[in-house]
C-alpha cells in the first residue's frame, strides 16, 4: 500500500512516468460505417432486454419527499397531485404522487421506466420496513444514518407497491443487511407476497385492503456491504456466510423469487469471493460504478473534459481503485463463468447469473455532496459522459440482467423539480432516446475506430493493460417493426476539437427516411435550469432516403453526440 501511495503522490506532483496533459491527435480517420442487418454480434441471444433502463429511488434527500410524492415542507398545487385518502384511516394522510413525475418516469411515459429499485441504497443498511407501514399517524421518525437526516416513514412499502403499480414500473426490494435481522427480511417477504393465512400476509391485507400481494419478483441482499461506509459493513467471507443463509430462508418463503447478490465494483477480490458461493443461490450479481470527478483524490489534476468524457472508459476514484466500466462487466461475467465452472466439478449445475449493475452515472461530489441532497446541475460534459455509459450499457447487454440509473429524479437524476414544475437536465435527452429505441433489437457489427485517447490516467497500468477508449465511440442495433425494420445508431464525437464524418453504407436494408437527433453545445459548462430551460436540448433534422444519400454522410461535430434512426426495409 505504500508503495502505491508514494507513486500516487509523485504522479500528483507530475513525478512519474504518466503525461500530465493529453495529447489529441490532430486528424480522425474516416472509417466507412458498413451496417449490414445479416451481420449481428450476438445473433442467438435474446433482444436488449428493457430493463436496462430501469431506475432507482432512495431516501436521499429530495428523490422520495419533493420528487415523487409531495414535500410536506415545500407543498406542491393540488391539481399536480394524485390523492390517495379515501377517508378511512388506513389512508389518512399519504403523500400525494405528482403527476408530472409520474407521467415521466412510468413504463408508458416519457422515459419508460420498466423497473424500480427501494429503498436504497446505503439507505437500506438501517431502515427498518415495519417503520413504514400501517396508519401514516402510528409511523416513527428515525434517525437516517447513511446521510444524517431524519426519516418520517410516510413513505413505506405499501407506498412504494402503489406507486409501482401506478406507473407500471416492476417493484425491486433492496433488504437491510445492516442491522436488519434474517427474520425481518422473512418477514417482509412474506407480507409482500405471502397468499396464505399468516399473520404478515393477513396484516398486508389489512393495511391495503386488498388481498392480491404484491408480488415482489427481485430482492436484493444487502446494499455495498463491503464498504466501510456501510452500517453493518462486512468481510467477503462473513457476507457470503450470511447472504447463504438469507437467500435458503427467502426461496423457502417463496421460491420464484430473484435474488441478486451484493457485489463491488465487479472485478474486485469481493466479487471473486462472493462469487464463488453465490452463484449457487444468486440469480444476479450487483456492481455499482460512478465516474466522478469529485473524488479525484489522488492522480494527474485537471482535464476535467477528458476525465468527464472518457469517464466510463476510465474511473478515477479515491486512491488506488481505477478500472473501465466495460471490463469490469467482462470480468464479473468471467468471474461468474469461473465459479460455474469450478462448482461443476464438485456436481453442480451452472447458472445463468447475470450482472445486475442497480447503480450507475456521473456524479461530481464536488458538484453534489450529500449535505445538499446530491442535487446535481448536469453540464454540457456530463451529458457526454452520460452518453458514453448508455453506449456502455447497450454494448455490454448480453451479460447485464438489469441496470438501475442512480437515481430517478432530483438525486444525481436527470430530471429535478421544484414544487410546481420540473426541469428536464442535459442527461434527460440521451436517455429519453436510449428507453425509446434502444431496446427490443440485436447489436449490429460495427468497424473499429483507429483513433485512441491515451492521455493521464491513473493508475498507469489502465493506459497499458486495457484497451484504450476511442474518440468516436459508437454502437448500432436493429430492431424488427411492423413496418419493417430500423436501425438506431449512437455515435459519440469525445474529440474537443475536431469533428468527425459518419460515412454511413447499408447492405441488406433500404432506407425509407432517417431521423437525427444531435446534442451540441459551444459552452461546455451549459447546463439547463428552471429559467432556462432549453439551453440544451436536441436539433432534430428528419430526411428522405434521397436526401440523406446527398448529404454525403453525417458530421459529427466535436465534443458531440448524435443519434440517427434509419427507418425502412430489409431485402
Amino acid at each position: 500500500m505504500s508503495t502505491v501511495l508514494e507513486h500516487a503522490m509523485q504522479v500528483q506532483a507530475g513525478q512519474g512516468n504518466l503525461p500530465t496533459k493529453p495529447s489529441h491527435p490532430a486528424k480522425l480517420t474516416a472509417v466507412r460505417l458498413s451496417m449490414d442487418p445479416t451481420r449481428l454480434v450476438h445473433p442467438a441471444e435474446p433482444p436488449i432486454d428493457e430493463k436496462l433502463y430501469s431506475g432507482f429511488l432512495e431516501h436521499l434527500g429530495r428523490c422520495i419527499y419533493g420528487g415523487i410524492v409531495d414535500n410536506p415542507k415545500a407543498p406542491s398545487p393540488k391539481e399536480l397531485l394524485i390523492s390517495h385518502e379515501d377517508g378511512s384511516g388506513r389512508t389518512k394522510g399519504r403523500a400525494g404522487f405528482r403527476k408530472d413525475v409520474m407521467g415521466i418516469l412510468a413504463k408508458d411515459g416519457e422515459l419508460e421506466v420498466p423497473m424500480l429499485r427501494w429503498p436504497g441504497g446505503n439507505f437500506v443498511s438501517n431502515y427498518h420496513w415495519q417503520d413504514g407501514i400501517g396508519p401514516i399517524e402510528n409511523r416513527p421518525k428515525r434517525i437516517e444514518l447513511a446521510w444524517l437526516s431524519t426519516e418520517s416513514n410516510q413513505f413505506g412499502t405499501d407506498e412504494f407497491i402503489d406507486y409501482c403499480r401506478a406507473t407500471g414500473c416492476e417493484p425491486y426490494i433492496c433488504l437491510n443487511m445492516g442491522t436488519g435481522t434474517y427474520e425481518e427480511a422473512l418477514a417482509w417477504l412474506e407480507y409482500c407476497n405471502g397468499t396464505g393465512d399468516t399473520y404478515w400476509a393477513n396484516l398486508r391485507r389489512k393495511n391495503t385492503g386488498r388481498d392480491e400481494p404484491h408480488g415482489v419478483k427481485y430482492w436484493g441482499l444487502g446494499n455495498e456491504m463491503f464498504g466501510p461506509w456501510q452500517v453493518g459493513n462486512l468481510s467477503a467471507a462473513d457476507y457470503t456466510k450470511k447472504a447463504k443463509q438469507w437467500a435458503h430462508g427467502l426461496k423457502l418463503v417463496d421460491p420464484s423469487i430473484k435474488l441478486v447478490s451484493c457485489g463491488n465494483t465487479g472485478s474486485s477480490d469481493w466479487d471473486r469471493e462472493v462469487l464463488a458461493t453465490m452463484v449457487q443461490f444468486a440469480d444476479l450479481h450487483s456492481i455499482h460504478f460512478y465516474t466522478m470527478l469529485g473524488h479525484d483524490k489522488v492522480g494527474v489534476q485537471g482535464n476535467d473534459y477528458e476525465k468527464n468524457v472518457f469517464g466510463p472508459a476510465i474511473r478515477r476514484a479515491p486512491l488506488i481503485v481505477s478500472k473501465a466500466a466495460e471490463r469490469s462487466i467482462e470480468i464479473c461475467k468471467s468471474l461468474i463463468d469461473l465459479s460455474n465452472i469450478d462448482r461443476s466439478f464438485m456436481g453442480y449445475q451452472p447458472r445463468d447469473v447475470k450482472v445486475c449493475f442497480d447503480e450507475w452515472n456521473v456524479w461530481d461530489e464536488s458538484k453534489a455532496p450529500g449535505a445538499v441532497g446530491l442535487e446535481q446541475w448536469y453540464d454540457y460534459t456530463d451529458m457526454l459522459g452520460f452518453c458514453a455509459w448508455l453506449n456502455v450499457l447497450v454494448r455490454k447487454h448480453k451479460d447485464i440482467g438489469i441496470a438501475c440509473l442512480a437515481q430517478s429524479v432530483n438525486v444525481i437524476s436527470p430530471l429535478m423539480t421544484c414544487p410546481d414544475g420540473i426541469c428536464k437536465q442535459t442527461t434527460y435527452y440521451p436517455l429519453r432516446l436510449f428507453s425509446r429505441y434502444m431496446k427490443n433489437g440485436h447489436l449490429l457489427q460495427l468497424p473499429a475506430m483507429p483513433d485512441v485517447y491515451s492521455g493521464p490516467s491513473y493508475p498507469a497500468f489502465i493506459q497499458q493493460t486495457l484497451l484504450k477508449p476511442a474518440y468516436i465511440d459508437l454502437v448500432a442495433i436493429l430492431v424488427q417493426t411492423e413496418s419493417g425494420a430500423s436501425i438506431r445508431l449512437s455515435v459519440l464525437n469525445r474529440h474537443p476539437t475536431l469533428d468527425w464524418k459518419a460515412d454511413c453504407a447499408f447492405a441488406g436494408f433500404n432506407i425509407d427516411k432517417a431521423e437525427v437527433h444531435e446534442m451540441y453545445s459551444d459552452d461546455l459548462s451549459a447546463v439547463n435550469t428552471f429559467d432556462k430551460p432549453e439551453t440544451v436540448v436536441p436539433n432534430i433534422t428528419s430526411l428522405s432516403a434521397s436526401e440523406f444519400e446527398k448529404q454525403g454522410g453525417w458530421t459529427v461535430r466535436k465534443h458531440s453526440w448524435s443519434f440517427f434512426i434509419f427507418d425502412g426495409q430489409l431485402e
